[in-house]
C-alpha cells in the first residue's frame, strides 16, 4: 500500500480529519498527504517546516531537559511521541513513528471532532501507515 493510500485509510477513521501528512523531520520533506479539498494541501505544505522545530527545537529541548533532571522521563528514548496542538477551528495531532523516530505523522481535524476519539484514531492507525514507508 502506497503512503498516501494509508493516510488517506486513516483518514476515514479519524473523526472530523479533513488532511493527513506524513513529515521526515531531517528533510522538512512531505512524504506523503491526503487531503479533503487544496486549502488543506497548502497548510499541510507549511506544516512540513514547523513539524521539526515543534518536535526538536530549542523550547522542546530545555522542556525535555527539565523532565530528566526531575527524573520524570525516559532517557533511553528522548523526545516527544505526539503533540496536539488545538487552534480557533482545527485539531491537529502529530505523531513520531516508532519504527521511524525521525517522521512524524500529522492528522488535522475540524475543531468539532472528539478530542479522545480522534488522538485514539490516530494511534490505531501509526502501524499502518509506518508500514506504508
Amino acid at each position: 500500500m502506497s503512503i498516501e493510500a494509508a493516510l488517506k485509510s486513516a483518514m476515514k477513521t479519524i473523526p472530523d480529519c479533513v488532511a493527513a501528512g506524513y513529515v521526515d523531520m531531517e528533510t522538512g520533506m512531505l512524504l506523503g498527504t491526503s487531503v479533503r479539498d487544496q486549502e488543506d494541501a497548502e497548510v499541510l505544505d507549511s506544516l512540513a517546516l514547523a513539524v521539526a522545530n515543534l518536535f526538536q527545537g530549542g523550547g522542546v529541548a530545555a522542556f525535555e531537559a527539565l523532565l530528566r533532571k526531575s527524573g520524570n522521563a525516559v532517557t533511553e528514548n528522548p523526545g516527544f511521541g505526539e503533540i496536539a496542538v488545538f487552534s480557533k477551528d482545527r485539531l491537529n495531532i502529530f505523531l513520531r513513528t516508532q519504527a521511524y523516530p525521525d517522521h512524524v505523522v500529522c492528522y488535522i481535524c475540524r475543531n468539532s471532532a472528539n478530542v479522545g476519539l480522534a488522538l485514539t484514531k490516530s494511534h490505531l492507525s501509526l502501524g499502518p501507515v509506518a508500514a506504508a514507508v
